[in-house]
């Protein structure tokens, strides 16, 4: 059942904007590694690319560049959800709470829009394979007590969004 009604990102403002960082998911999802057979979605869906925000924020700054979410995507009622792609990742065993926790701060920090809300969604997305299972209880006993740090592949995630 579809929770969100994916909205064109361009209203929403952030510290750092360029046009070029408004992608297409599939395609952005493509160069964070999900091959094309697990990537159901197209280019005229619209996320915001924060990896070049980041590296732009920080040469601004003169400081390191902050780890941020892969994405983020608004929805309905001015609400934007962030999501981090680990499609190239094999194990689980290495997500932590506290680099989840890190990036959720950062990319919610660069956000200006004061109309719009973080809709307390984080999604982790992972190859098929990789999901396992057993690595997906390994995942919900790491992460017990922060629901908003949801593990999925990209198959699943499409589910979430209204056609």
């Amino acid at each position: 059942m579809a929770e969100y009604k994916l909205i064109s990102p361009a209203a929403i403002h952030i510290k750092g904007l360029q046009p070029a960082d408004i992608r297409g998911l599939h395609d952005l999802l493509k160069q964070e590694g999900c091959i094309d057979s697990e990537n159901p979605f197209s280019d005229r869906e619209k996320a915001i690319a924060l990896d070049g925000i980041q590296d732009r924020l920080a040469q601004r700054n003169h400081s390191n560049k902050q780890a941020s979410a892969d994405m983020l995507i608004c929805v309905a009622k001015n609400k934007y959800i962030l999501a981090d792609a680990k499609f190239r990742q094999e194990n689980v065993r290495n997500i932590s709470p506290s680099e989840l926790e890190s990036k959720l701060v950062s990319s919610k920090s660069i956000v200006e829009s004061y109309d719009y809300m973080f809709a307390n969604a984080f999604y982790v997305l992972f190859k098929k394979r990789t999901l396992k299972p057993t690595q997906k209880a390994l995942l919900k006993r790491k992460f017990s007590g922060r629901p908003q740090y949801r593990f999925m592949n990209a198959s699943q995630f499409y589910e979430l969004f209204e056609r």
